[in-house]
């Protein structure tokens, strides 16, 4: 029952995340599931790459919701979308397909850094100068590379995506929106991925199909799913800066704890 209750609260939480700030809650999902995963019976070698997978299979769900929320306010720029898609969905199975070749160690050193890196971004308080761009092979290379990155580490591009959106000269709550959007296809074929990759790995642990564990993804999902909407309200009228340097913080401890948990 307690891991359940942890599963309900990383859903919760990872919604909220996913609507207010256009990620896809993975910085919640994996550092979660890395801890719990060892409790139900999951071999330490696999459990980088089960929670990454199972992390991007709940942001499939997180993700329609946020977006639909923040597409009734007008806030997702869907042509951007269509030229971004593409690339995120051949990233997003690179991402997957090199992950099974690398080491748990490895993969939890990637996710680490990621999550460090994208805190410090976020305390530095950096806005970048808006450039508008009309060309548009832009967004496809840059979404081949936020799709590798984010199947790598399990999180919806959002960190990724924002910046860049608003140095191309979306309003930032229009690059949340759309961010929201993009983490989609991100997570649904970064998914697929794990799901193939890992399926002669995970024959013999109950409940996975391949390198996704199904009772995490559904009890972070149904929770998620009622979260993301109220996030993505409370994005029109708190403080971005104040849940910025939150959730950076959030970043830095739990790095810090999978870092202990793996090592120490």
């Amino acid at each position: 029952m307690e891991i359940w209750a942890i599963f309900i609260a990383a859903g919760l939480l990872a919604g909220f995340m996913a609507g207010l700030l256009g990620i896809g809650g993975g910085f919640v999902v994996v550092p979660v599931l890395v801890l719990v995963l060892p409790r139900v019976g999951v071999p330490f070698e696999l459990v980088p790459h089960i929670a990454i997978g199972t992390s991007l299979l709940c942001i499939c769900v997180t993700a329609v919701f946020s977006a639909r929320a923040h597409h009734s306010k007008n806030g997702v720029d869907w042509n951007s979308f269509k030229f971004i898609a593409p690339g995120l969905i051949i990233g997003a199975l690179s991402g997957a397909g090199l992950a099974s070749l690398v080491s748990g160690k490895l993969l939890v050193v990637v996710f680490v850094f990621g999550a460090i890196s994208t805190a410090i971004y976020l305390l530095s308080g950096h806005k970048p100068e808006p450039r508008p761009n009309s060309a548009h092979w832009p967004l496809f290379g840059y979404g081949g590379f936020t799709g590798v990155v984010s199947a790598l580490i399990g999180i919806g591009g959002g960190s990724l995506l924002v910046p860049y959106l608003v140095y191309r000269g979306k309003a930032m709550v229009e690059a949340v929106g759309t961010a929201a959007a993009c983490g989609f296809p991100i997570a649904l074929f970064g998914a697929i991925g794990y799901a193939i990759s890992g399926w002669q790995e995970t024959q013999s642990i109950p409940w996975t199909m391949g390198y996704l564990y199904l009772p995490a993804f559904i009890g972070i999902v149904v929770f998620s799913s009622f979260s993301a909407p109220l996030g993505a309200r409370v994005a029109h009228f708190i403080s971005e800066r104040r849940l910025k340097q939150v959730f950076a913080v959030f970043l830095f401890l739990t790095s810090g704890q999978i870092l202990y948990s793996q090592w120490f």
